[in-house]
């Protein structure tokens, strides 16, 4: 960059170095005999530029030759294989298939944070016949924590029994940990897959996520076209070579993220002026996606985003900035006495603490909270649900979809003059069933199997409405149907919790309301369950697995999952080739090659677990678990 400056300078001073050397320098004369015509020719006056004319060759000058420079520098980069894809999709190795980049994330985040997509594997070119259908969202449309019981792969099963003569592909390309900002550039690939259909759910990450403001620090965010040039910026191999160079020469600083301290300095009321431009940038977001994706008339389904209002309490709350001491106090008096009330099933006693407590500060969202529960206990329903909606919006840690959010998700549908864009109310979908939650929800916004089966179930009649197909009178599969095609057994929903139980023990929810005894139960539920899992269970779910991939045997997910669940029981041997099933459709993703490699060393393969150990560390040279698993396979060789 110093260059180009310097680059700059010079070009534009040396117009006045030219006029000071025109006012101390004559011109020579031109000699009128003995002089040959050339030499006359060439000591003839040179045209005349006006300045202003000057100026702007000057000026292109300066500019064209940088960016000529940079491009070249970037051309050059390419060429010589430096860097990583930023695309979101890229080739597999028998090049007719498209599969995700798992590096694709590292043009967001730190390479030690960012997430990666689901691996897929799908043809480029959507062959005749295909009716393809894509997914855009984040964590609860990718199926988090297994994306192997989706929504998306559940409505993929109900279209083919309901029409069985066709032909359905359902390409899920949402992913864990990110925003809209993320979102539209996956969507823009997307377009290009001649989708016939795409279903967007997002609106959980925008608050605390991707270029969300942090309080007391100068913040982008309300420079939309700033953050999408900084996008731009970041794709390319310069901003790479960059970013390497400062990898090498500075300390990787700490993931303050995954810190309670760090996101206790978060916090940002409802009423807080820098929410506005995360809505404003959410806002057009959403309509670029659905505009992209609308690009050649395909229909859009929009979607507003269903959260676990009833039983997630907010995760922080913050107190009116305006309370004063004497009203803090008195408060606090209400609260305390209240929350001793209801700890003892005094539900009337305590909502009167509670209400008198809102008077003083109704911004406190586990107040709210609390009232609805109070309010649930004694009947009056109507109430509750209002302190449960008032309790998401003034959550201080916004990792849910608030009312504005959604909103704002209405607004767009409503204002689209588009006839191909769909809104569908999932969040009405699952109010309706409120009760249910428990069962829908596993803690804020990731769905149970119930709740992934209850959205897809709703879906369907949506997405046959905009694809034209022809209305069925038979019943769409049942719950369990879905989990027979999924292989979804007692044991995936023993693997389910403890993964969810582990996620919930964690950052950012070790603040929330009742949270040890709530982690504390459903630990104890997991442990009891794997307790007492037998050979029984196993027989089970091995069946079950069987059945599944013999009706779909090119289903990587359930050879993922049959692996792990001999891996459980420990049978390492019987694991292997389900792991090198996977592990030859996807051989760049590390998750699945490590899983092989601590197969191998399990069987005393040593020799093949080094080999697939060093193949994750030579595509991610920083990786701990490879680095870890290279030195215990290295360290006793046989």
């Amino acid at each position: 960059m110093g260059a180009l400056v310097l680059w700059f300078n010079y070009v534009m001073g040396k117009k006045s170095r030219d006029k000071r050397s025109s006012r101390s320098q004559a011109p020579e004369p031109i000699p009128a005999h003995g002089g040959t015509a050339s030499n006359a020719s060439a000591l003839a006056p040179l045209p005349h530029i006006s300045g202003r004319r000057l100026f702007w060759m000057r000026l292109a000058t300066a500019v064209v030759f940088p960016v000529v420079l940079l491009l070249l520098v970037e051309a050059g980069l390419r060429l010589a294989g430096f860097g990583y894809s930023t695309s979101y999709f890229e080739r597999a190795a028998d090049g007719t298939n498209l599969t995700t980049n798992p590096q694709f994330a590292w043009q967001f985040y730190s390479r030690e944070t960012s997430t990666s997509p689901t691996p897929l594997l799908f043809p480029a070119v959507k062959p005749p016949g295909i009716i393809r259908i894509v997914v855009l969202g984040e964590s609860a449309a990718a199926g988090t924590p297994d994306p192997a019981f989706s929504f998306s792969r559940m409505l993929e099963q109900m279209l083919r029994q309901q029409y069985p003569e066709k032909r359905f592909e359902v390409i899920n390309a949402a992913m864990r940990g990110i925003n809209s900002h993320i979102i539209l550039p996956i969507a823009r690939e997307c377009a290009d897959l001649s989708p016939d259909l795409t279903i967007v759910y997002a609106g959980n990450n925008e608050m605390i996520g991707l270029h969300s403001p942090t309080p007391g620090e100068f913040s982008f965010t309300p420079y939309l076209r700033l953050l999408r040039l900084g996008h731009a910026i970041k794709s390319t191999r310069l901003s790479q070579l960059v970013q390497s160079a400062l990898r090498r020469f500075l300390p990787v600083p700490p993931n303050k993220r995954q810190d309670m301290e760090y996101l206790r300095t978060q916090r940002l009321a409802f009423d807080d002026a820098r929410r506005t431009a995360v809505y404003e940038n959410f806002s057009a977001n959403l309509a670029d996606i659905c505009d992209v994706m609308n690009r050649d008339g395909a229909p859009v389904i929009l979607s507003s985003v269903a959260v676990n209002m009833r039983d997630f309490p907010p995760l922080a709350s913050l107190h009116r900035t305006d309370l004063t001491e004497v009203e803090l106090k008195e408060w606090e008096q209400h609260y305390s006495k209240g929350s001793e009330a209801e700890s003892r099933a005094r539900h009337a006693e305590a909502l009167g603490h509670f209400q008198a407590a809102a008077r003083l500060d109704d911004h406190f969202a586990d107040l709210h909270f609390r009232l609805a529960r109070c309010y649930a206990a004694t009947g009056k329903l109507e109430l509750a649900q209002t302190h449960f909606a008032l309790a998401l919006d003034w959550d201080a840690l916004q990792f849910r979809t608030d009312s504005r959010m959604n909103d704002m998700v209405r607004q767009i549908s409503t204002n689209s003059t588009s006839g191909a864009l769909r809104y569908v109310d999932a969040d009405a979908w699952f109010a309706e069933d409120e009760v249910r939650s428990q069962r829908l929800f596993h803690e804020h916004v990731h769905f149970t199997f119930d709740g992934d089966y209850h959205l897809a179930k709703s879906l369907l009649p949506v997405v046959a409405s905009e694809l034209k197909l022809p209305t069925v009178t038979n019943a769409p599969p049942t719950r369990d149907d879905c989990a027979r095609v999924l292989a979804f057994t007692p044991m995936d929903d023993i693997n389910v919790l403890a993964a969810m139980a582990q996620q919930t023990s964690k950052p950012p929810f070790l603040d929330q309301l009742d949270h040890a005894s709530r982690q504390s139960e459903a630990e104890r539920i997991v442990k009891d369950r794997l307790n007492r899992a037998t050979t029984l269970d196993f027989d089970f779910a091995a069946k079950a697995y069987r059945d599944a991939i013999a009706r779909r045997p090119d289903d990587w997910m359930l050879r993922y999952n049959f692996g792990n669940l001999f891996v459980q029981f420990s049978r390492h041997a019987e694991a292997i080739p389900e792991y090198e099933f996977v592990v030859q459709r996807h051989p760049r993703h590390r998750v699945f090659r490590m899983a092989l490699g601590n197969a191998f060393l399990r069987t005393e393969r040593r020799a093949e677990a080094l080999t697939q150990f060093q193949a994750v560390q030579k595509m991610y040279p920083d990786y701990p678990p490879a680095l870890d698993a290279i030195a215990a396979t290295t360290r006793f060789p046989r």
